[in-house]
């Protein structure tokens, strides 16, 4: 294993955590950002475990503030970073039974050991704790080993794991997907069998943790293993149906002679324990009413996994997307063409926008401020277009200056995936051209305001109001 670089470790954690051990506990770095410095990654956050209880955490940091309902948990504050630390807890299924085979986790405060916490955590690789005193990593789950095989491993039963808590299948492909690890085969297994468990969820974790798998430098391959697995068909039938499609009716392979006493669910199952190939699914391609061409939707298809590598690339050069701006790039590739063309009336390119965003809307639970942000994002296109035509400067006008922003991001990545040049935003134009926004008194309090034609301003079919919001 390589060996922990400190130089990557956040000193502000490392101060919780000393002062934490200062007072008379005991306290240790824990989960993902162990597991990314011994993989020689940067982690993106700190946390902190310990057997200090929230209030002796409050008692030690004033700037500590206590969180949870469906478990407590302290955040100190230094700035507007944060160093969630949490006290050791045990599994709470050991205390509750399980009376009605239900077991799903509603309540996790139940404090515990050292031991016990590691072994209540989801994988193997995120119950590593690093210990500042000794220097060393203490593994009481075998996270060690599965490390250097590069193995994402369930502790204990995966079957028990992924009903507990089926969010956990996500960040199984999370971690599988951004580490470059492997899913070890009984946890796979698991993960199919169990996969339609992620319906019991709440829709808000469901949907941030999707957010999740977009925003962390593996879009590309997170799909990829969201399609392989099924995942992907639990969240969004829809989202599976675009970026994969094809299968089902008469594209469905043959039956062999001697299967034809299984039906289609024992048949997948025989396929994948006989030789481990991924359970086949039935993923109808939408049928888009603005895609009338042979072939178009799967050359938009392609076009949007090309766009999943440049928004990887885009988060790998610090770009930190918006939840709206991660949903519209995934759908983004499939109407744009549409959108952006002179030949399409503003009234379509707006229904064209409403048609391919609202399944999605609806199949993920896709909050009402971050859809209509999406819809207004995908119109925005057409004044990107429009500009480009023209070659106008571009700025914000009336349109909103967020809205437009996310257009031009857009077809930055469209443009990359393209292979091609993109269009970026310029400054509020200064100048007398009609076709060119203003700058507000409000951004420039000392120049005069531009006097409008006699009549007002005429609007143009690209000039159309965005999206209405979501009903």
């Amino acid at each position: 294993m390589p060996a922990l670089d400190h130089a990557l470790i956040d000193g502000d954690a490392e101060r919780v955590v000393r002062r934490l051990t200062k007072g008379g506990f005991t306290a240790y770095l824990v989960g993902g950002c162990v597991r990314d410095l011994l993989l020689g990654l940067h982690p993106k956050d700190f946390d902190v475990a310990t057997n200090a209880t929230p209030n002796d955490i409050r008692a030690t940091f004033r700037n500590c503030r206590i969180i949870g309902r469906r478990f407590r948990l302290a955040h100190v504050f230094f700035g507007k970073k944060i160093i969630e630390t949490a006290t050791f807890r045990a599994n709470p299924r050991e205390d509750e039974g399980d009376d009605d085979g239900d077991l799903l986790i509603r309540r996790d405060n139940v404090f515990g050991t050292e031991t016990e916490d590691a072994r209540r955590r989801d994988f193997t690789i995120n119950g590593l704790f690093y210990d500042f005193e000794r220097e060393d990593v203490i593994d009481h789950v075998g996270g060690l080993p599965d490390l250097e095989a590069r193995l994402v491993r369930t502790i204990g039963d995966p079957d028990v794991r992924f009903r507990e808590d089926p969010v956990r299948m996500l960040r199984a492909i999370k971690f599988a997907a951004r580490c470059e690890l492997d899913i070890e085969p009984a946890t796979y297994a698991a993960l199919l069998r169990q996969r339609d468990e992620i319906r019991k969820s709440a829709p808000p974790r469901v949907v941030e943790e999707v957010y999740r798998l977009l925003r962390g430098a593996a879009a590309r391959r997170s799909l990829e293993l969201a399609l392989t697995t099924g995942v992907l068909d639990v969240l969004s039938p829809y989202l599976a149906g675009l970026y994969h499609g094809g299968g089902g009716g008469e594209d469905e392979p043959e039956v062999a002679d001697d299967e034809l006493d299984l039906d289609d669910e024992e048949r997948a199952w025989r396929r994948v324990w006989q030789d481990d190939r991924p359970v086949p699914t039935r993923r109808p391609a939408p049928r888009l009413s603005f895609l009338s061409e042979p072939g178009e939707l799967e050359r938009r298809r392609a076009l949007a996994w090309a766009m999943m590598s440049q928004l990887d690339d885009l988060v790998r050069r610090g770009g930190e997307p918006a939840n709206a701006q991660l949903i519209a790039a995934l759908l983004v590739p499939f109407v744009a063409d549409t959108i952006t063309s002179p030949s399409i009336k503003p009234g379509d390119a707006h229904q064209a926008v409403i048609e391919v965003s609202q399944p999605l809307f609806d199949q993920l639970a896709v909050a009402r401020r971050d859809a209509e942000r999406v819809r207004y994002a995908l119109y925005g296109l057409r004044r990107v277009a429009t500009a480009r035509a023209k070659n106008l400067p571009l700025d914000a006008g009336g349109g909103g200056r967020e809205s437009l922003e996310d257009a031009v991001q857009l077809d930055g990545l469209l443009a990359a995936a393209r292979g091609g040049a993109a269009l970026a935003l310029a400054a509020p134009a200064d100048g007398d051209d009609d076709d060119a926004s203003a700058t507000s008194d409000d951004d420039d309090p000392g120049r005069k305001r531009r006097r409008r034609r006699r009549g007002g301003r005429r609007r143009r079919d690209d000039d159309a109001p965005v999206a209405a919001p979501v009903p």
